[in-house]
C-alpha cells in the first residue's frame, strides 16, 4: 500500500487549511529545516486550528520558547491520498502520524518518539510539497 501526503504551508490567519480535518499537520522551525511537532486533526470538531489552540498544547508552546528559544514557526498541512480503493480512517491517520514521528523524531513529540503502537508492514508513505523531512517512509523497517 502506497500513501501519498502532499504538504502545504499555511499562508496566514485566513487560510482555509486552518479549517481542515482528516489531515496531518506539522510545526516547522524558522528556516524551514526542522520539524518541531507532527500531529493529526481528525473528526468533525478537530481542525488544524483547534489543535493549534488546544489546551494540551500550552506546555509545548511554553517549552518551545523556554527550552529552544523559538518564538515563531510555520504550520504545514498534509493532505492524504490513500489511492484507488483506499479509505482514510481515524486508525490509518493515527498510523501515519506515528510512522512519521518514528522516522523524524520531532522535538515536541516526546511520547511518540519512544514507542510506536501501530504497525502496517508493507505500507509506504511518500511526502511531497512543503515538507522538510524525508520523502519516503516504510513501515516495518528500521
Amino acid at each position: 500500500m502506497t500513501i501519498r501526503i502532499r504538504w502545504a504551508a499555511i499562508g496566514g490567519k485566513g487560510d482555509p487549511m486552518w479549517r481542515w480535518s482528516g489531515v496531518l499537520y506539522s510545526y516547522i522551525a524558522p528556516g524551514g529545516k526542522e520539524i518541531l511537532y507532527i500531529g493529526k486533526a481528525a473528526g468533525a470538531t478537530s481542525t488544524v486550528r483547534s489543535r493549534w489552540n488546544a489546551d494540551d498544547k500550552a506546555g509545548f508552546w511554553r517549552d518551545l520558547e523556554r527550552e529552544r528559544g523559538i518564538f515563531s514557526h510555520a504550520v504545514a498541512v498534509g493532505e492524504i491520498n490513500v489511492g484507488p480503493g483506499g479509505r482514510l480512517t481515524r486508525e490509518l491517520l493515527a498510523d501515519l502520524e506515528s510512522l512519521l514521528i518514528k522516522w523524524e523524531q520531532p522535538w515536541g513529540n516526546i511520547q511518540g518518539r519512544r514507542k510506536r503502537n501501530f504497525s502496517r508492514p508493507g505500507m509506504e508513505v511518500r511526502c511531497s510539497g512543503d515538507w522538510p523531512g524525508r520523502k519516503q517512509y516504510w513501515d516495518g523497517e528500521e
